[in-house]
């Protein structure tokens, strides 16, 4: 049995933690980073209206409503008045400033009792998201990941958000930090009760904040979401989306614990929350919960340049590498067969897949003191892109207007280079929805063993033994599932540094996303039909000239 507080125990701890959120002191959170001090109520009002406007304004020039704007429209917008901000930077702010940003006028949640039941993921689960029409066990809904009437708190972040979606899920009341995307990096009180901030980008034209985390604190657990969808109803009732679910019981006693105590997930939840300048009392908030039980590896992407030993493995595909050997499915006799579904597409290479593909087999691409060259020469590796044909978002049930999120730059995709040979339709289970998750499956096959049957039952407890079976636990592969598609933005390139002759690992885009090792246990819901079908000579993938 937990040890739970009482109801007025835990408002007076939130409220207290919430107080001193950005009361604290510069040496413990990033005294160089650009925030915006705090706004007045004249200022807040304005800063609401010249959001409103500023998208009112794109929704007019594109014959949309704000409702039906998407994360493509924006970051268009956003591509296309970047080249200013230079001139415009905002000035920093004093310590005093800093240390006013805080959220000062909280108002305590009072959570009534209650005899509703809500489901609890203490073991970890992947969901697919809930689509109009469809109903299913590996369906979920917004509103049951929040359960808002047991909420106390929350961290929420993506690419896009609309002000509607989070009013109607997360109650006046409750406080919520928002992390976005924009251009400069910024911290912004929009209400006493929500603060959004902007993470900074390692460029001021390319990259965006692309990661998809929830930090639900509820009543007496917290709940962490991890997957591919925008806060808009947009991504949560018309289009294919996953997300990895787990909740986490309070701790009997936190007192005198640390971040460098917490399970390896929970110590890379708040490293994430430190490179994006999240209030500390967050991470304090984290250290009241056990994550002894956490069933996924968290892999993360951080806009910068990350270089030597221990800095370039940290993000990217090279820390996916390191997760790989983690799990045990690095074995050098069975080289894994990649299925990389993704709804954005970069201008891949056979090099850069050759790159990836190391990653994804547990192998570091710096060995030795050197990156490996990459011989045009070689062949492929076994890795299937798949991607949405233009047939397939044509006959959708949203058709064209529905994919402003699934992106494939037409140049990339006449160019020569580009490997088409790899490339498969993604065809949902649910007829005529298009699909905006990020989801790998690789397999690990003995030689000889037929890679469609093996892999297409591989992930369905159909294929399960008994716990008596001595190979229940081997691991026979992993999954991903989360925000990274497959670009370069997402998941870096490796180079050597000029000076240093060291490895550099340059990533632009910011990215979350957990594996889970796959075993004869494993029943994972799939996004997509398996095997999904090759592309057919002359057959067109979607494209539309914007690459995020």
């Amino acid at each position: 049995m937990h040890n739970i507080n009482s109801d007025d125990d835990n408002d007076d701890d939130l409220s207290h933690a919430i107080a001193l959120s950005l009361q604290q002191d510069e040496n413990d959170h990033h005294d160089s980073s650009p925030w915006q001090p705090q706004l007045s109520s004249i200022q807040l009002d304005r800063h609401e209206q010249e959001q409103q406007d500023m998208k009112l304004a794109l929704a007019l020039s594109l014959g949309k409503t704000v409702d039906q704007l998407t994360a493509r429209d924006i970051l268009m917008a956003d591509s296309n008045t970047n080249q200013n901000y230079s001139d415009n930077k905002r000035a920093q702010p004093t310590p005093e400033e800093h240390d006013r940003s805080s959220w000062n006028s909280v108002k305590k949640k009072k959570i009534s009792s209650t005899t509703t039941t809500f489901t609890k993921h203490w073991d970890g689960v992947i969901k697919l998201t809930y689509v109009r029409g469809f109903v299913g066990p590996s369906f979920i809904r917004f509103e049951d990941i929040v359960q808002k009437t047991q909420l106390k708190k929350a961290v929420v972040t993506a690419f896009v958000w609309t002000k509607d979606f989070l009013d109607e899920h997360f109650p006046e009341d409750v406080n919520v930090c928002i992390i976005s995307h924009g251009r400069p990096p910024s911290r912004v009180q929009l209400r006493p009760n929500r603060i959004l901030i902007t993470p900074p980008l390692k460029d001021e034209k390319f990259g965006c904040f692309h990661i998809k985390l929830m930090l639900l604190f509820h009543q007496d657990s917290l709940r962490v979401v991890i997957g591919s969808a925008n806060l808009e109803p947009y991504d949560y009732n018309d289009l294919e989306n996953v997300v990895f679910i787990q909740d986490f019981p309070q701790r009997y006693d936190s007192s005198g614990s640390s971040a460098s105590d917490l399970p390896q997930f929970a110590k890379d939840i708040c490293n994430l929350l430190d490179e994006m300048h999240v209030p500390v009392s967050v991470k304090n908030e984290m250290k009241k919960y056990d994550f002894t039980k956490a069933k996924a590896h968290i892999v993360a992407s951080v806009s910068g340049v990350f270089e030597g030993d221990d800095k370039y493995r940290k993000y990217g595909h090279t820390r996916l590498a390191d997760i790989v050997n983690e799990i045990g499915a690095n074995d050098p006799s069975k080289k894994p067969k990649i299925e990389m579904q993704t709804s954005s597409l970069g201008a891949l290479t056979k090099s850069y897949l050759q790159e990836l593909y190391t990653s994804f087999c547990g192998t570091h691409p710096y060995a030795n003191q050197n990156i490996p060259k990459r011989n045009i020469n070689q062949p492929l590796p076994p890795i299937d892109i798949l991607y949405p044909s233009l047939n397939t978002v044509t006959t959708s049930r949203l058709g064209p207007p529905g994919a402003g999120t699934i992106c494939l730059n037409r140049k990339s995709w006449q160019k020569s280079t580009f490997p088409k040979e790899i490339m498969c339709d993604t065809i949902s289970y649910r007829p005529g929805t298009l699909m905006h998750s990020k989801y790998i499956i690789a397999t690990l096959l003995d030689k000889g063993m037929d890679e469609t049957a093996s892999a297409k039952k591989l992930l369905s407890s159909s294929s399960s033994s008994s716990s008596e079976d001595k190979d229940k636990d081997k691991v026979l592969g992993w999954v991903y599932c989360g925000s990274h598609n497959a670009t370069v933005s997402a998941w870096g390139k490796l180079t050597l540094a000029k000076n240093s002759k060291r490895p550099k690992m340059n990533i632009s885009n910011w990215e979350l996303g957990v594996v889970l090792p796959i075993t004869k246990n494993s029943d994972f819901p799939t996004p997509y039909q398996r095997p999904a079908p090759r592309y057919q000579p002359g057959q067109e993938a979607w494209t539309q000239d914007m690459d995020y």
